[in-house]
């Protein structure tokens, strides 16, 4: 298979890509847009959700969106806990306002609720990682200025696919940089390594991510001149630069897996690794189904919900959150 026609770009000469047909992207909707939830019951209701364009660094062109719910939505405290969120899209599609991933962070302020900072970083080619990993640690200070202001919010920290990776070194800066986290959510962390695990190996053919555009994605992200076992893609070359120490400080993790993702067994070299330093993780790693498919089939987003909600509810404890009358006016 041709994986630049597979996944619709094109490399220019001056270095940057052309994304045909990606997905729209959606506005802000500072006056609120409904969004249609699963309530505890299992039944449908329809929420107000607010969002905004935060400026991040204005000389990298990187910015949050913020998503808050309707006052209707906020439980009887007044309160909310903050996710900061990281899309995915391989670290080279995709943006925080693209249809999937706005629509992903939106559904999740409705049904936990919490307030959702989702992060628009920087795309390789253009920018190259460490770029992305870079633009997560300027979130972390954002977030840090931002829970200043109401001290003991409860924070945490997530990623889907790529975005994962990209949440797991937020969550590192984060303890470095003396942010007090709840929980860290990786969903379907996105790894790889030159020797082909069993799963990349069976990938050739994959629905949604094939070994030949998983290898492109990789290409396209990487610093020019390193291989799959850089630090940035091969998670035990990362992990032997983290040190266990350092791994021990992470708080409660939640992470997300499904049979059939290619990372599927590089993820349980992290799950292995965090456990081992003393991490308290919880693991669900036997999803149905392919990569992302909870930005495709109703059934797996209602599961990654409810598992994400669920986790978010358990650690926020009976900490002070974000005021989401506070919050609201931040928009």
């Amino acid at each position: 298979m041709d994986p630049y026609k597979y996944l619709n770009i094109r490399f220019n000469p001056d270095g940057s890509l052309t994304r045909n047909a990606q997905a729209k992207l959606l506005p802000a909707a500072p006056s609120g847009e409904p969004v249609a939830v699963t309530t505890a019951d299992g039944g449908p209701a329809r929420r107000i959700v607010h969002s905004n364009d935060v400026p991040l660094d204005d000389a990298k062109g990187t910015s949050v969106r913020l998503f808050v719910p309707g006052l209707a939505a906020a439980p009887r405290s007044g309160r909310l806990p903050l996710i900061v969120y990281f899309h995915g899209g391989g670290y080279v599609l995709f943006r925080a306002a693209s249809e999937p991933f706005h629509n992903n962070a939106a559904v999740l302020a409705a049904t936990v609720p919490t307030a959702v900072a989702s992060v628009d970083y920087r795309l390789a080619p253009e920018h190259r990682l460490p770029a992305a990993f870079d633009d997560a640690v300027d979130a972390v200070r954002w977030v840090r200025s931002y829970a200043a202001e109401s001290p003991g919010r409860p924070i945490f920290i997530m990623g889907c696919h790529n975005g994962a990776s990209i949440a797991f070194r937020a969550a590192l800066a984060a303890v470095d940089e003396g942010v007090e986290l709840r929980g860290l959510i990786l969903n379907q962390a996105h790894h790889s390594g030159v020797e082909r695990t069993a799963a990349e190996a069976a990938s050739v053919d994959d629905r949604v991510l094939p070994l030949p555009a998983n290898d492109l994605l990789w290409e396209l992200a990487l610093p020019l001149g390193t291989d799959r076992d850089h630090e940035y893609c091969n998670p035990e070359a990362m992990l032997a630069g983290v040190g266990a120490e350092r791994l021990r400080r992470l708080p409660p993790c939640l992470v997300l897996g499904r049979k059939k993702d290619p990372p599927r067994d590089r993820q349980r070299v992290l799950v292995h690794a965090l456990r081992k330093a003393g991490v308290a993780v919880e693991a669900q790693m036997d999803g149905a189904g392919y990569h992302a498919m909870e930005l495709f089939k109703t059934n797996c987003a209602e599961e990654f919900n409810a598992q994400v909600t669920d986790f978010v509810r358990r650690h926020a404890g009976d900490g002070d959150g974000v005021d989401v009358y506070a919050a609201r006016s931040r928009l």
